[in-house]
């Protein structure tokens, strides 16, 4: 059993352009943080970003052309490492999403000890749903009319069972688990991390100008 840290990290960003070249010391900093990871592979198509893997003394995995557009989902890219690096099928994969900018060691230790009890295949974090989805509605723009998601006729916030969505702060899983996962490296096995509020509030995903300007004001950095 290895614990491996991925970083997937293709070139181009429409939103905030670089963000993974400007990113990756951060995400390269923490990882290296943790002593418990056997390695760290990074998976793209950037030259910069190959250089900068090199430097760090990583494993670099040439993303394929076809693995490198916007519609390619994180499942794809994991099957071609897996298979391209004849990885083993319990080592333990962790996907590192460089514009995730906040991470804390504990999170992370925690999530170690339950991934390698032997009868866990995968971990991701959860929120709490911002949106609970008994609340969304579908519009159909051709005959204009409204269909519930979810048909239901709860009319009481405190009747509203828990909801929750996933979120990549923290993903992990067995290599041989990727079969039975979905394009979120889920499935109904997967062990939930539930984060509480303070956390939540702390992760900023870095995709466009406004999200990075939201986490210069709240960590006070250029």
């Amino acid at each position: 059993m290895n614990h491996l840290a991925v970083i997937p990290a293709r070139m181009g960003s429409v939103g905030v352009p670089h963000k993974n070249r400007i990113f990756f010391d951060l995400t390269a900093d923490f990882i290296d943080s943790l002593s418990w990871f056997d390695g760290t592979i990074v998976t793209t198509n950037d030259p910069v970003l190959k250089e900068k893997a090199k430097t760090c003394g990583y494993r670099i995995h040439d993303r394929p052309k076809e693995l490198t557009g916007p519609d390619v989902s994180i499942k794809s890219v994991f099957v071609d490492l897996i298979e391209s690096l004849a990885l083993g099928a319990e080592d333990i994969l962790w996907l590192f999403y460089i514009p995730l900018l906040y991470r804390d060691r504990i999170h992370f230790d925690d999530a170690r000890k339950i991934i390698q009890s032997n009868n866990t295949g995968s971990l991701c974090s959860f929120i709490k749903a911002q949106t609970h989805p008994f609340n969304c509605w579908h519009f159909n723009e051709t005959d204009k009319t409204l269909k519930q998601y979810i048909p239901n006729e709860v009319f009481r916030r405190q009747d509203l069972s828990p909801a929750w969505m996933h979120y990549h702060y923290i993903c992990c899983f067995r290599a041989n688990e990727i079969s039975s996962m979905n394009h979120e490296l889920i499935n109904s096995q997967t062990t939930p991390l539930f984060l509480d509020d303070q956390t939540a509030s702390n992760l900023i995903e870095i995709d466009t100008p406004e999200d990075l300007e939201r986490w210069k004001l709240k960590t006070g950095k250029d």
